[in-house]
């Protein structure tokens, strides 16, 4: 990526059409859903693409057929039938992801740990959407 943007900032969706310099939105991909996605939705033109990976704002994008339809988008999801039936299928990935992960080719962020007994707070900083990667628990 050629530029990188807070989405919870209210002018988000501005700062992207002025960091664009006029250049239209071809390609969303969706991690967060609820009003962000719909914002990031909004942003895409006519005959772009929307890639669907999950929904941390706790509820998915909500789109209609007029989305589709009426923009000629495309709407997929990034993990669909095309990945999950390949031969080994899913399992394939999570054993081929288990084995980089031990061989130190795929590190997971972690942003915080927290002992056990302060599982409340680890759960608090999840909540306030303010990590990035995985909170960890310490027994």
């Amino acid at each position: 990526a050629s530029i990188a943007l807070d989405y919870t900032r209210p002018d988000w969706a501005d700062e992207v059409r002025a960091a664009l310099g006029g250049r239209a939105v071809t390609v969303v991909l969706d991690g967060v859903g609820g009003e962000h996605g719909r914002t990031a939705l909004e942003l895409l033109e006519p005959g772009g693409r929307l890639l669907l990976f999950g929904w941390s704002a706790g509820e998915p994008v909500r789109l209609d057929a007029w989305d589709v339809v009426g923009r000629g988008i495309t709407v997929a999801p990034a993990v669909g039938p095309k990945l999950l039936n390949r031969p080994g299928g899913l399992r394939e990935l999570e054993a081929h992801a288990i084995a980089a992960a031990a061989d130190g080719e795929l590190v997971p962020v972690v942003s915080a740990s927290f002992p056990l007994a302060k599982a409340s707070d680890a759960h608090a900083a999840l909540e306030s959407r303010g990590t990035v990667g995985k909170v960890v628990l310490k027994p």
